[in-house]
Order: C-alpha cells, then structure tokens, then sequence
C-alpha cells in the first residue's frame, strides 16, 4: 500500500524534530550552538511545534550536528534512544496500534503532520514486506545520518513487537551509506540505496505481530500540534525565511539559497501566486516591525536590526513606506 500526496512546492519540516538529536548531545556534552548560528537557528524554537524549516536545511543541519558529536553512528544512537509513545511523528501512531502492521498504516497517516518532505510506502510481496520513506529532495547532500535515525526508531517498534521471535538475520535495512549503521547491528544486513529514502524489509508476517506496551492506556491521550506543513509555496518561503529577517543580505537569491531550491524556480512559483520574494520579505518584515513597536520597549535602531537594516535611517524611510507613518508616529499610535 502507498501513500499518495502531490509533491509539494517547497518541503518542509517541522523543527521540533531536532530535539531528539540535541538532547542526546547535550547528554554528550557536545556544543552545537555554532551549528545553530549558521543555520540561524534559535534554540528555543525546538519546543515550537509552529516553526518549521526547509527540508534541505533540515538535513544539513543534522549531518553537521552528528558530525560534531565524533559517533560515526550517532543517528542510530539517536534513533533508537527515542520513546516512540512520546515522540510526536511516532506517538499517535504507537499508542493506538495494535500490530506491527497498523502501526505503520497509522504512522503513513500521521506523518504529513510533521513534514511535506516525505512520502511512505509499505509494500508487500508474498512472504516479505518493506516499509520505506522517498524524499522529495536530497538536499544536495548524502543524509546518512538521517536514515541511521529512521532505520533505528522503525526497528525498535518492530524488534519490541517481536520479542523473543526477534530474528534480525531476516531483515535487510537499505540506506544511501552503511557506514552509517554499526556493524552487526541487532544482527541486520544492510544494502545501498540512493540518498532519496532508508527502507526496511524483513517478514510480512511480522505485520500481524502485536505490538505490547503495558504503559498503553496511559498514554492514550492525543499528541497535539499546532500546525501542520504549508501547502503552497507561499506559506513555505515565510516559514523557511522567517528565522532569517534579521540578515542584511536578505534578498531573493539568499531566500533560494536558504529553501533550497533554484532562485528562477522560487520566482516563477510566487509569481504564480501573484508575488514575488521582495514583496513576502517586505510584507515580513513590515509585520514584525509593527509588533515589536507595539508590543515592546525596544529601541527603534534595535527594531531596524532585527529585520535587517543596519542604518536606522534607512529602516525609518522603509516604514514609512510601508505604513505612511515614521518608527516613532507609529508607536505613538498604536501602543498597546
């Protein structure tokens, strides 16, 4: 069976997905802020179900933070510390399947709340089934450690629906580097595939295997998240240049650069939709200026920064073309 959806015209993920990762390095004792600065990224949106980033960036950032933590397997070792009832794309899904094989069902369904990036396929031909994610995009990049994480969190759910009957030799985990996956791991074989997707394949009689949590009822209750992926290229530049407004250099070959995508591409999808990346960087920038004078104490010359002008000379003359009024006249106004 395969779940079908229109590829979308910018991927993105949802952030939050990253905590997982910096969690385990922070364990580690592992810095990642420069990673973090690089990529303009704020800590603090980890706990942020709404900020979302584009898949490209997304895979970057976790090659950069599993090549810092020294673990030539740090996505696996990632991966397979998760608690699949508590972390969200596989929470939903754990708590209210039974088997193996409605857990996956249910996973394909819930995880276009948590990225457009992905489509899953589970597939299955006589005695053997695979399961299987297909990116829309690589990002340009080999997201190795990307699928040592996949591959880990999807066998823990299997393997612990096994039990006893766990026989690793029967499953064949196929990634765009092997490396990547510890050698001998739960006694799997591994394969090469393209940098498109991680896959698992191993017994369809496992679909049927039940999948036993005494903590179940427990955990019943709904994972809550407060958005779900953008479903126009609109939606998807604004939630990927957001965390960038403050960069002086903000124009519409950055804005491609930092989605990922061709700048003639990016250009002729917006203008499609009847605008263009200037236009959302000023309507952007024009929004949150307006907050932070209303709703703060900051400096006017601090305001400009923030979304990117350096001379607040400059800044004063936007806003006001923009609004009709100066910085200052329109706090006066609008003070909240």
């Amino acid at each position: 069976m395969q779940k079908q959806k229109k590829k979308p015209s910018l991927p993105v993920i949802r952030l939050s997905l990253l905590a997982p990762l910096t969690r385990e390095l922070q364990h580690r004792a592992v810095d990642c802020s420069r990673i973090f600065k690089n990529h303009s990224i704020d800590p603090a949106d980890l706990d942020n179900p709404d900020v979302w980033i584009p898949a490209p960036k997304m895979y970057a950032v976790v090659e950069q933070l599993s090549e810092v933590s020294g673990d030539p397997c740090f996505g696996v070792h990632a991966g397979e510390k998760l608690n699949p009832w508590d972390w969200p794309p596989t929470a939903r899904a754990a708590r209210k399947s039974r088997t193996v094989g409605e857990f996956l069902l249910r996973f394909m369904e819930d995880a276009g709340a948590e990225t457009n990036s992905c489509t899953y396929i589970l597939e299955t031909i006589g005695a053997r089934s695979m399961f299987r994610e297909r990116r829309v995009t690589d990002g340009k990049i080999l997201p190795r450690h990307n699928d040592g994480y996949t591959v880990a969190y999807l066998l823990d759910i299997v393997r612990g629906a096994m039990g006893a009957s766990w026989d690793g030799g029967q499953v064949v985990a196929r990634v765009c580097d092997p490396t990547a996956i510890p050698k001998g791991y739960l006694g799997i074989r591994t394969a090469t595939t393209d940098s498109f997707g991680a896959s698992v394949a191993f017994p369809s009689r496992w679909l049927i295997q039940s999948i036993n949590n005494s903590d179940r009822e427990s955990l019943e209750g709904e994972d809550s998240r407060s958005s779900l992926p953008a479903t126009n290229i609109v939606d998807a530049l604004r939630y990927s240049i957001m965390p960038h407004l403050h960069e002086f250099n903000l124009n519409a070959e950055r804005a491609a650069a930092i989605c990922g995508i061709n700048k003639r591409t990016l250009a002729r999808r917006l203008k499609a939709r009847g605008t263009s990346v200037s236009a959302e960087i000023s309507a952007m920038r024009q929004s949150r200026a307006a907050r932070l004078l209303g709703e703060t104490d900051k400096a006017v010359g601090a305001i400009g920064q923030d979304i990117g002008y350096s001379d607040p000379a400059v800044f004063t003359r936007a806003f006001k073309r923009w609004t009709g009024l100066t910085p200052s006249e329109f706090r006066k106004k609008h003070r909240f």
